[in-house]
């Protein structure tokens, strides 16, 4: 009877064990092999990038989740409890909405300090559910090393803001609108893209997150997620990893623990209040990477 025990883990606890090492595989073969030009906010199919696909994905992603959430007066001091209280964990969603609020400013451009800001605390956010969002939030982590670079070098005064760092790059010919070209330090325009593009797809769960009645599983509303946003970015090989990752996702009880609340209606007060806040920063990233045809860099 004793040998019943490992029978009794379950599936999720299954795939928890075997998680990591079919990530650290994954990273180990695209490391063996050098696959050319795949990134993980990068399009390529049949090893060439795909255009097309990103052209799709540009008029699909202009359909956004319900944003403008409005708070009833009775909900105002639950959403202000949760957001200061909440210091039991590295991760800390106030702090992220706070610092996504302060990114915008008052002529609708994005401070990019506040932005980096917010993305380290996002990247908290995915590494508290585990291995199962290492393929996004060690990229992400790159991508905010190398912005953070840019702001902290000599001219880092052009990098205050997303508007002012395109006009920078693009007035000196730093953005390559063919390709990067090998052990080429990416341009910010090109780096904060990949960051945008992920923005899309944690905008999307936490959504999901949100509007879910507790009834649905969290790897399907991330799944879904995925597929409406950085799926079409990935290379066929990270998008199986990806679908399998998302299996072992911790039950909606255990993301509700993450972004402290206890039940389904704070869930959906502090995660649309938070999607609101992050779609006011997407959108106005979107209008200046369209205003200058940036969308599709390689």
């Amino acid at each position: 009877m004793a040998c019943q025990g490992p029978m009794k883990m379950g599936y999720h606890g299954v795939l928890r064990l075997i998680l990591p090492l079919v990530l650290l595989f994954l990273f180990l073969y695209m490391s063996i092999t050098k696959l050319p030009g795949v990134y993980l906010h990068e399009c390529i199919q049949d090893g060439k990038p795909c255009s097309q696909i990103q052209n799709d994905v540009i008029e699909e992603v202009k359909v956004e989740p319900s944003t403008s959430f409005k708070l009833d007066p009775s909900d105002v001091q639950l959403l202000e409890d949760v957001l200061k209280n909440c210091k039991q964990h590295e991760f800390q969603i106030g702090r992220m909405v706070e610092a996504f609020r302060f990114c915008v400013t008052e002529k609708k451009d994005i401070l990019l300090e506040e932005y980096l800001t917010a993305w380290r605390q996002l990247i908290k956010f995915m590494d508290a559910l585990g291995a199962v969002f290492t393929f996004i939030s060690s990229e992400a982590m790159t991508k905010v090393n190398i912005l953070q670079g840019y702001l902290n070098g000599e001219h880092g005064k052009h990098y205050r803001t997303v508007t002012s760092m395109v006009k920078y790059e693009l007035e000196n010919e730093v953005v390559n609108f063919k390709e990067l070209p090998p052990n080429h330090v990416p341009s910010g325009c090109r780096t904060l893209l990949r960051l945008h593009r992920a923005l899309k797809f944690l905008e999307v769960f936490l959504y999901n997150l949100g509007m879910s009645v507790g009834r649905d599983k969290t790897s399907e509303m991330c799944a879904d997620a995925y597929r409406k946003t950085l799926s079409h970015h990935h290379s066929w090989l990270i998008r199986q990893v990806a679908e399998v990752a998302f299996l072992a996702l911790p039950p909606l009880e255990d993301m509700y623990k993450v972004v402290c609340v206890s039940h389904h209606k704070e869930a959906k007060i502090v995660l649309l209040t938070t999607v609101d806040d992050i779609v006011k920063v997407y959108n106005i990233t979107q209008e200046v990477y369209t205003e200058h045809g940036m969308l599709d860099l390689p």
